[in-house]
């Protein structure tokens, strides 16, 4: 045998460490999940006074704080006299130390039970629907820079700010202050006081247009993701322009999402294909979803799950607010998906649109082998949702044994911010087994979580998959991969070769690695290979001859 085939022959055996799949179900569960940051919500009004605040009570996986600063403007009405028809303004001024720290209890409250929130502030006196209610634009720089303060304390459960402060519900219409160029420079001012973490949205695409500077009065054709001048913007922003997103209260309601889209010259307007393009692109780790609303479209509708599960896919889309428009949300419950994802194919669209919200992830396929003191290990998992992590997440594994767990860091460094929509992607990891391990029989699972410590962090944010909810494992937040058994170091399983075989040769170890020191000796009719393995360790591998 010539030293090719002796390398074949080593090669498949090495491959063989890749054969050990791991019998689980590796099929989309169809189950609803609570993942951090994602799904339907209901929204939660809070009404911020000068003195006297309380933290909130919150509920639900996504907390919306519709937060209500109207007592901070002199513009907002806060109290009508029914009798002699007074109305009561507010008082332009900074917002109280008792304000915000009311404010940061609720994160903080949303913080202990695991959940994230989603944030806007307005001068509406409970979202009402009041007009021309906020404050001068010097005023609501200046509260900006209070609130950057606390959001910057509380990236780990803030998952998104939207802007908001302008107008009627904070949705930057019906305001004297709220023009495109005031509100570019509100975002500005609070993406340069709050740190990376922290991803803000307005509510249309030609404010962000502004901010980038791309438009000429009413020309828009350069928000065009693909145009010189977007790329000249899109270079000056930096990385800053990727925190960048957006909130849709008008969501599919129309084809121009009641207003959303459309503003400008006629053949220079905000389409609907540039905004897509953005949020494709530029947003694609950043959330984006808002209020659903009732079709206005006429006889062809898009607030369905049918055209989400086009456009949903290239917009991201990860939230949506439960209440609104809840009898178009309910509806789709009388919907049949028949789409190309066959495991929703005849399954209800409202099951469609809960289960794709965000990420999901599926693991499709797991390899375990483990060498000496050492664990090899291959994932595929895909990401069937609309959207990505759009935060980061800590990946640990953690081996259990008869009620004993221990978590362990791969050699790799895995991000899954990287599994993204519509992707399936491939991990090679590499483990060391803890000291203490004995041999026999352990359960191996995957951990994605906030703070990557299984003993203290009480499973905070944790990621489950999409799999069925059996191979979740809610006491230590981790998903199941598999078993292994650790066995004597020595233990491989015999290869035959020819006794003409070279000496000395080269052999690949799991890793792929070439170990240089391995050689072949012939001992009283048997072949010893001598190498090393993974670990590091000498072994010598005892192989009959033919």
């Amino acid at each position: 045998m010539n030293r090719k085939a002796l390398l074949i022959i080593l090669s498949l055996f090495v491959s063989q460490l890749w054969a050990a799949r791991q019998n689980l179900d590796y099929t989309d569960g169809l189950e609803p999940i609570e993942n951090p940051g994602i799904g339907f919500y209901r929204p939660q009004g809070i009404h911020l006074t000068q003195s006297g605040n309380k933290a909130a009570s919150t509920w639900g996986n996504i907390s919306h704080l519709r937060v209500d600063i109207s007592e901070f403007s002199s513009n907002a009405p806060i109290k009508v006299n029914k009798e002699s028809g007074d109305t009561t303004f507010g008082v332009s001024q900074p917002l109280t130390q008792d304000a915000l720290d009311a404010f940061e209890a609720t994160l903080d409250a949303i913080r202990q039970r695991g959940k994230t929130a989603i944030v806007r502030f307005a001068y509406d006196k409970n979202f009402s629907g009041y007009t021309q209610c906020d404050p001068d634009q010097s005023v609501i720089l200046g509260h900006l820079k209070q609130l950057g303060e606390i959001y910057s304390r509380n990236t780990d459960v803030i998952q998104f700010v939207e802007l908001g402060m302008y107008g009627s519900w904070g949705e930057m219409h019906s305001s004297h202050t709220g023009t495109n160029e005031h509100i570019a420079e509100a975002l500005q001012t609070l993406l340069e006081c709050t740190p990376p973490e922290i991803k803000i949205g307005v509510r249309r695409p030609d404010i962000v247009a502004i901010w980038l500077g791309v438009n000429v009065g009413n020309n828009y054709s350069g928000f065009d993701i693909d145009s010189e001048t977007f790329h000249q913007a899109a270079q000056a922003k930096g990385d800053t322009l990727f925190r960048v997103g957006m909130y849709n209260d008008g969501y599919l309601g129309s084809s121009s999402d009641l207003g959303t889209i459309g503003m400008g010259a006629s053949g220079h307007q905000m389409t609907r294909e540039m905004m897509v393009k953005w949020l494709e692109q530029y947003s694609s780790h950043t959330p984006y979803g808002g209020e659903l609303v009732a079709n206005y479209n006429g006889d062809h509708p898009i607030n369905t799950p049918d055209y989400l599960s086009q456009e949903g896919f290239r917009t991201h889309t990860s939230y949506l607010n439960y209440e609104w428009h809840q009898p178009t949300i309910l509806g789709w419950k009388e919907m049949t998906y028949e789409g190309d994802e066959a495991e929703y194919y005849g399954k209800d669209g409202f099951t469609y649109v809960e289960n794709h919200l965000g990420y999901r992830f599926i693991l499709r396929e797991s390899s375990i082998e483990t060498v000496g003191n050492k664990i090899a290990g291959r994932l595929q998992i895909e990401n069937v949702g609309f959207g990505n992590l759009t935060k980061k997440a800590i990946v640990s594994f953690v081996i259990c044994r008869k009620g004993k767990v221990e978590e362990i860091f791969p050699d790799e460094t895995i991000d899954p911010q990287t599994w993204l929509s519509r992707e399936t992607s491939t991990i090679n990891y590499h483990l060391s087994l803890p000291d203490d391990c004995t041999e026999g029989e352990y359960e191996l699972f995957i951990r994605l979580s906030e703070k990557g410590d299984l003993v203290h962090d009480n499973n905070y944010h944790c990621i489950q998959f999409g799999n069925p909810s059996e191979q979740y494992d809610q006491s230590i937040g981790a998903n199941l991969v598999g078993t292994l058994t650790v066995s004597d170091l020595t233990a491989m399983e015999n290869i035959h070769i020819a006794k003409d075989t070279p000496t000395p040769v080269q052999y690949y170890n799991i890793k792929g690695e070439r170990v240089p020191s391995a050689s072949i000796s012939d001992h009283q009719g048997e072949l010893i290979i001598e190498m090393s393995t993974y670990g590091g360790k000498p072994v010598k591998k005892r192989v009959s001859v033919r």
